[in-house]
């Protein structure tokens, strides 16, 4: 599945956001990043866009995904909060908030 340069950055955005969601990027948290920022093909250039995006303009890009996209985005979301054994109360707000405002909750009934 392909995703849009736009659609990159938004995702790359709200990960960033999850992974300082408690005031902390943990080490192994930029480790789950930049493995997906491989993966996804996304240079550096893109990640300091992503990295000043306000995460409510991310998440309107991110409502207008195809279903298939917006759920690989909740399974990375999810690597990012499980990346350092440590689940904060902070991650799962911004989790459920997302998942609620993108739509994804929907898709997951």
């Amino acid at each position: 599945m392909q995703f849009t340069d736009q659609e990159k950055i938004a995702v790359l955005s709200l990960l960033i956001e999850m992974a300082n969601a408690n005031s902390k990027i943990a080490y192994e948290e930029m480790i789950t990043i930049n493995l997906i920022c491989q993966k996804m093909e996304i240079d550096h250039n893109s990640f300091v866009v992503a990295y000043d995006l306000r995460c409510e303009h991310a998440i309107e890009v991110l409502k207008n995904m195809d279903n298939d996209k917006k759920l690989q985005l909740a399974q990375m979301m999810v690597e990012i909060i499980d990346s350092d054994n440590d689940v904060d109360d902070n991650e799962i707000a911004l989790l459920n908030h997302a998942c609620h405002e993108i739509g994804i909750d929907t898709l997951l009934q």
